[in-house]
């Protein structure tokens, strides 16, 4: 998935913070709305406890020095500082920060609280220039039962940080929450089981946080016992909370070629599968993501050099060692399946550059499928888990890198993150599926599905719609004989989904069951997706869509993590549109074009960009066709003009990229139908 590497730094310990409420069903409620600033601007003046409006996130140092605050002695990489914004629950936020790091990129991401779990989502990230400075600016809608929120500042190592500002702002008109209860959930355990529906088929898992198992709230415990007979954990077993960097870090020597670890994260997670009977999928041994940068080093001190290819290598096999011996000695026959090896293909083809290729070599995916091989049960499946890898390239280069694990009998299957949206083809998703089992000859598991909800008059309903259509072609395909073992969800409810503001889920934030969810039950139970009461017949709206930026607004938006403003130097009149930031190239400006679906559109637009290229693509997952593609590279304003039909009952947009990472400007957009 594209949204994989929005998980680059996402997910910390509930515990590392001392924060204070949590989610209830029923909520005290106070005497009315109070005033709520419609923006808020750390103030660096004043220490977290003496009248300022941030505070330390996780374990890290903060100084104090001219009106700026300076991080150090990070012990993640999460570790940084936050903007707390309870009051702006139910709204849309913009974060802008300024910083100055040795870090390669900082992220400004939400941490809330709903109904007693904890949620992360990642909102914007940036990258320094020259001088190291980097600036962020992002938006992200907070649920309105979220609790406790707060914008925080994270990275993808742990060097020293400098923040020069840090400022919070609502976009649009302020919806006032404050006093104001959230939802009551609904009781679970009378919504038919998706894991009783689909026992003939596979197992149905979901993705939990570990505050789950630990929540006043019995609901989400007795959800996942009703609907699902498979747990993965979101971050709890994911190296970063696995290692002991006190212990490491205190004592070196000691612990140079065996890491320390513990499960204090994962425990309530492990304890909660094992009383309860239920399988887990264990997520995951080696990642390049969330996986501490003192890790790498000699001496475990990231100031010094990187260890040799011998010394990681130890460290590989003990640290798989360790973990797997820990988890079936303490919780024999819990773990069915270990995801040994997570996103290890980039999207620009071949293997990801990482600490691993920087000590190990190209070979550190073979290396940890031979250890977890040599260290696991007999009974223990072992994965391969990627992103977007239902792509055609993508699939070339992973079936490459899985051959000759497979060859020597290393691995037993791959794992499809599969999040998608109702673009995707089913077919050609199935497709993909069949390969890899054809020519790895490996099980299949849809191990993190989440599904954005299309932006069309009736989103849940289509998206239900899609979902039942999905899980049909995947029916078919286990029919059919593609060894398909278990469809996990990523996340329980769309209020604590990572892509929360996209409801990409099965169940509604307060538990009750969404058209997605009937979906996936009229798949395997025959019938069809009810339409709601207030369901909108679809209508054709064929009036041109322009967009000259004069006053200062758009109507289209980000496609991932970029942003977008609004800034000079217009092609004409004053003022044209900037997309920058963004995680990739094809992280740009999106308009829906959906009302055309039947129509063959015409799009007119000007834009410049230093990139040697700018395209506009159809955003069609699995093909991404080039509507245009336009040499930009003197930065000069070109003018371009277009045709593309859209298929009929399409829920489509159409993006603009670029060819790297340089923003791109656009002006005088307009699009029109011609038939």
């Amino acid at each position: 998935m594209k949204g994989k590497i929005f998980k680059l730094v996402a997910g910390v310990l509930a515990g590392m913070f001392l924060l204070s409420g949590c989610g209830s069903t029923t909520p005290t409620t106070v005497a009315g709305p109070h005033d709520v600033p419609l923006s808020i601007v750390a103030d660096f003046t004043k220490k977290e406890n003496k009248g300022g409006n941030w505070v330390t996130y996780g374990d890290c140092k903060i100084t104090l020095k001219d009106g700026t605050t300076v991080i150090t002695d990070r012990a993640a990489s999460n570790c940084g500082i936050a903007v707390p914004c309870p009051d702006y629950r139910g709204n849309t936020v913009q974060a802008s920060v300024k910083a100055t790091t040795e870090n390669d990129s900082l992220t400004v991401s939400l941490r809330y609280e709903i109904f007693g779990n904890v949620s992360y989502v990642n909102i914007a990230p940036g990258t320094p220039n020259e001088a190291g400075i980097v600036e962020i600016t992002g938006s992200i809608e907070i649920p309105a039962n979220a609790e406790n929120s707060m914008i925080y500042l994270e990275a993808n190592d742990v060097r020293d940080i400098t923040v020069t500002s840090f400022e919070l702002s609502i976009v649009g008109e302020l919806n006032n929450l404050t006093g104001v209860p959230v939802e009551s959930l609904t009781d679970p355990t009378g919504t038919a089981s998706l894991s009783a529906a689909y026992a003939n088929y596979f197992k149905f898992g979901v993705a939990s946080p570990a505050t789950v198992m630990t929540n006043p709230n019995d609901g989400f415990r007795q959800m996942i016992l009703t609907q699902f007979n498979s747990v993965t954990p979101e971050n709890e077993l994911k190296p970063e909370n696995v290692l002991d960097a006190a212990a490491c870090l205190k004592d070196p020597a000691k612990y140079n070629e065996s890491p320390a670890i513990h499960f204090d994260a994962a425990k309530p997670i492990l304890d909660f599968c094992k009383e309860n009977g239920i399988s887990m999928r264990g997520h995951t041994l080696i990642w390049h993501s969330q996986t501490p940068s003192w890790f790498f080093y000699e001496n475990y001190d990231v100031n010094g050099q990187l260890a040799s290819r011998d010394l990681m290598l130890k460290r590989m096999e003990n640290y798989i060692d360790s973990v797997i011996n820990y988890c079936e000695t303490n919780y024999p026959g819990v773990i069915y399946a270990w995801d040994v090896c997570n996103e290890c293909i980039d999207d620009g083809g071949g293997i990801r550059q990482s600490y691993w290729t920087q000590t190990i070599g190209n070979d550190f995916v073979e290396k940890a499928f031979e250890f977890a091989r040599k260290h696991a049960p007999s009974n223990v499946q072992l994965f391969y888990n990627d992103y977007n890898e239902y792509q055609g390239s993508k699939q070339d280069d992973i079936i490459n890198l899985l051959k000759p694990i497979a060859a020597a009998g290393n691995i037993d299957g791959m794992g499809m993150q599969s999040h998608i949206s109702s673009g995707l083809d089913p077919d050609y998703y199935i497709s993909a599926a069949k390969r890899y089992a054809d020519e790895l000859g490996v099980i299949i598991h849809i191990t993190e599905l989440d599904v954005t909800a299309p932006k069309s008059q009736n989103p849940m309903y289509d998206q239900g719609v899609y979902m039942q259509k999905l899980f049909t072609a995947i029916i078919e395909a286990d029919k059919a004989g593609v060894p398909i073992e278990c469809v996990t969800v990523w996340g329980l409810t769309d209020d604590m989904s990572w892509k929360s503001s996209t409801k990409p889920l099965l169940f509604y934030g307060n538990l009750s069951p969404k058209p997605a969810y009937e979906g996936v039950m009229c798949a395997v139970n025959g019938g069809e997706v009810a339409k709601p009461a207030d369901y909108v017949e679809p209508v054709v709206d064929t009036t041109p869509f322009i967009e000259d930026y004069e006053d200062k607004s758009f109507t289209g938006g980000p496609r991932y993590s970029s942003v977008q403003k609004i800034v000079g130097d217009a092609y004409e009149g004053e003022w044209c549109l900037e997309n920058s930031e963004g995680y990739d190239t094809y992280d740009g400006y999106a308009v829906d074009v959906s009302n055309y679906a039947g129509h063959t559109i015409h799009v007119s637009f000007a834009i410049k960009s230093a990139a040697d290229q700018c395209c506009l693509t159809a955003d069609i997952d699995g093909t991404w066709p080039h509507l245009a593609e336009v040499p930009t590279g003197t930065g000069e304003w070109v003018f371009v003009e277009c045709d593309y039909t859209v298929d009929a009952g399409a829920t489509l947009q159409i993006y603009w990229e670029s060819s790297d990472m340089s923003p791109f400007y656009l002006d005088s957009l307009k699009i029109e139908t011609v038939d």
